[in-house]
């Protein structure tokens, strides 16, 4: 268990499981915290960004939510949707540049 001084931190980092069959949703960490829904994101970036902690999300069907990888194949899962929707991000950040009004 990673400790941190930051009680919102620590509170979202608790809520969310270890491991990918079953994912918590930001609503779920929400209501178990009581931290704003808003709040649960940014903490959920700091703690991959700034901790290296390897939060994933998953996004199919019937199992959506946040899990901690616990394995190289779990990261794989997390990372796999991340490209995806950069990758569209980016097509449209192209096609709105490409725009002349």
């Amino acid at each position: 268990m990673i400790n941190f001084t930051n009680k919102r931190l620590q509170l979202v980092y608790s809520a969310i499981p270890k491991g990918i069959e079953r994912p918590v949703t930001a609503k779920e960490i929400k209501l178990k915290t009581g931290i704003p829904t808003r709040d649960v994101y940014s903490c959920i970036n700091l703690l991959v960004t700034k901790y290296a902690v390897p939060i994933g999300g998953l996004r199919q069907e019937g199992k959506h939510g946040y899990f901690i990888a616990t394995s190289k194949d779990e990261l794989a899962e997390a990372i796999t949707p991340l490209e995806s929707h950069t990758r569209h991000m980016n097509e449209r950040l192209t096609a709105l540049k490409q725009i002349d009004i």
